[in-house]
């Protein structure tokens, strides 16, 4: 399975909630897009369980401290660990925005600013986010 073909599955499966309003139910306003970006990152080899704990540190915070932190999901291309894939999804803009801001966002992208050779964000247009009720 590719990287796209896990996204896409991810994104099928990845969020569910109560129906939304919009022109179906114009009695309430539209709902807000939610943000869905990718992050590829090559993480230096020699430097690379370092980078896994700040990661680790840093996803549990997020998901913990954030309730506009919906889904935070990192694996690394099979066969090749030090490239790194992060799935990300946001309620919206503004979620996003107050993330960046966080005191273990900083850190985190402080303290692997060494370990990270290449970052790409990949902005994309949600189609459809579908999860299980938990």
């Amino acid at each position: 399975m590719t990287f796209t073909s896990l996204v896409v599955s991810v994104a099928l499966c990845g969020i569910a909630g109560p129906a939304r309003a919009g022109a179906d139910n114009p009695a309430q306003p539209a709902p807000t897009q939610p943000v869905v970006r990718l992050a590829e990152l090559r993480i230096d080899p020699s430097q690379l369980e370092l980078y896994r704990a700040a990661l680790r540190e840093e996803i549990e915070a997020s998901i913990r401290l954030e309730p506009g932190v919906l889904t935070l999901y990192a694996v690394s291309v099979k066969g090749d660990p030090a490239q790194v894939r992060i799935f990300e999804v946001y309620a919206d803009a503004a979620a996003y925005e107050s993330h960046l801001q966080t005191s273990h966002f900083k850190k985190y992208k402080t303290g692997t600013r060494g370990m990270v050779k290449s970052l790409v964000l990949v902005e994309t247009d949600p189609i459809v986010l579908g999860a299980k009720a938990k």
